[in-house]
This record gives C-alpha cells, sequence and structure tokens, in this order.
C-alpha cells in the first residue's frame, strides 16, 4: 500500500526481488485506510502487507493500529511497517498493532548517524520466513536470530559496533527524558509548524493524519524553496524541498529526533525574517 514516495520502495524491493508483488495507491497527501486494506485482503489473493507508518515525502501518519485491527481478522497475513521516521518520535506498539514485522532506522527520530537498521518481527513472521527458501545471506532474519540466541549475542557478520555504542547511548538518554516526554516534545514542535504553517502558507496533508516528526508544506506563495534553503543555511539551518513531483510545490520542516522547541521557534523566526512574512 502506497501514500508515495518512499512507500512505493517496498513495491520495488519485490518487483526487484521476483516477488510477485501488487501496488495499491492513494492520491498525494492521503492516508491509507483500513477500509482500503480489508478491500484488498477480502480477495484472498495475499500473504502479506506493507504500509508506510509515517510518509514523509506527504508528511502522512497512516493509522496503522487501525490497520493492524483489519489484518487480525486475516490469521494467514504477515503485517510489514516501515517505521523509518516515526519510531522514538511517535509511539508504537508493535504487538498492540498486529504488526508482524517493523523496521526503522536510527538517522530520524532516533537521532543517530545513518547507517545502522533496526528490526522487530513476531513468531509468526518466524515461522513463515521458516517457508521461504531464498531468503538471501547477509538480510537473512532467521540467521541473525540464530546467532542472537545460540551464540550470545553474536552476529552471522561484523556489524557497525560504533553504532551500537552509539544506540547504547542515545536509549539512555531517551529513557531519561522519558518515553511520553519525549512523544509530547515531537507533538508541540509539530503544532507549532502546523500553526505557522497555517498562518503563512497551508499545510498540504489531510489534516486528519498529520505527522509528528515531520511536516510537508504546500507553497502557497510561490517562493523558491531553494533560494530560501541557501539562504537558511547561511544561518546555520536547513529544511527540504519537496520531494519527486512536489519539489518547489511543497517545503518539508522536520520536528523530530533531538530538536527542541526552542530550535524550532529559532527556525520558524529565520525563515520569517529571510521571506519577510508578517501576521
Amino acid at each position: 500500500f502506497s501514500c508515495g514516495s518512499f512507500s512505493d520502495r517496498w513495491y520495488k524491493m519485490g518487483v526487484y526481488n521476483r516477488v510477485p508483488t501488487d501496488i495499491y495507491k492513494v492520491e498525494l497527501g492521503k492516508a491509507i485506510t483500513p477500509e482500503m486494506v480489508d478491500k484488498v485482503l477480502s480477495t484472498g489473493e495475499y500473504d502479506l502487507i506493507t504500509v508506510t507508518h509515517n510518509e514523509t515525502s506527504t508528511g502522512i501518519t497512516n493509522p496503522i493500529e487501525a490497520i493492524g485491527e483489519v489484518v487480525k481478522k486475516y490469521d494467514d497475513i504477515i503485517y510489514c511497517v516501515d517505521a523509518v521516521s516515526s519510531a522514538g518520535g511517535i509511539k508504537i506498539e508493535v504487538d498492540k498493532c498486529h504488526i508482524d514485522i517493523c523496521i526503522t532506522s536510527v538517522q530520524k527520530s532516533l537521532g543517530l548517524p545513518p547507517g545502522m537498521s533496526i528490526c522487530t518481527f513476531s513468531e509468526k513472521a518466524m515461522r513463515r520466513a521458516q517457508k521461504v527458501p531464498f531468503r538471501g545471506v547477509y538480510f537473512d532474519l532467521l540467521a541473525m536470530y540464530e546467532y542472537i540466541i545460540n551464540k550470545n549475542h553474536q552476529y552471522p557478520s561484523t556489524p557497525s559496533l560504533s553504532h551500537m555504542f552509539a544506540l547504547n547511548f542515545q536509549l539512555d538518554q531517551i529513557l531519561k527524558e522519558g518515553l511520553d516526554n519525549r512523544f509530547k516534545r515531537h507533538e508541540e514542535m509539530a503544532n507549532l509548524v502546523r500553526t505557522w504553517a497555517k498562518d503563512h502558507f497551508k499545510i498540504y496533508t489531510d489534516t486528519n493524519y498529520l505527522s509528528n516528526t515531520l511536516t510537508v508544506i504546500e507553497n502557497t506563495k510561490g517562493i523558491s524553496v531553494c533560494e530560501l534553503n541557501q539562504k537558511l543555511q547561511e544561518r546555520g539551518f536547513v529544511i527540504a524541498n519537496g520531494y519527486g513531483d512536489l519539489k518547489e510545490k511543497t517545503f518539508r520542516i522536520s520536528h523530530m529526533g533531538d530538536y527542541t522547541v526552542d530550535d524550532i521557534e529559532e527556525l520558524l523566526k529565520n525563515i520569517n525574517d529571510i521571506l519577510e512574512l508578517r501576521l
């Protein structure tokens, strides 16, 4: 199920690995709905679905818990979720959401340099994987699991130890802040950007499914996002242009990881100054 450019990558992975794959898309800026998923699964033609929790090309956060309630009705379905830009900034309860495989990376809401992925998978997913004869080598989750269990948490190949130490430190910092406090901070930053966007531009995304880690803003003033970014960089800030076909039509402001409300206020103050925006 796809609601943007990063959701599309699930489909590309299936195609490039010669796995029979179909894609079901929604309009950009819209969310995947439980009803849509139910309609597809009721055909009985599928054994696995993929959903991107937080689509950063459009600013959508898909309702993974409600979708999970639909998936629960179909015992043979493996439910995979891409949580790359949400884990650590938005609460995700994999068991409550009936997620079988949840994948994330450390460079977004967890606030570390890129280079390490994290995955949870259920016993149901393990049993299904055992039936797959060609699982590859490096990304064979079963092989990893067997090494971890039987060889004192060793891995089949050398992992990035520097990332492991960094993640261990960062998780201590996250727990020190408190998970609920961290999620609340992300929501406060998101609300700050949303209010600013409504005052000066327009939120691109369906407002019923807004992301707490990133906001996509419609460029209603026709500004040059590229020039704005150049001027922001001179002041020590950076935002993201629209992704793909949405370049210059939208721009994206991140509010995830270790950013604070003060950081976001300072960013918006500088954008106002550059663009001479007044209420």
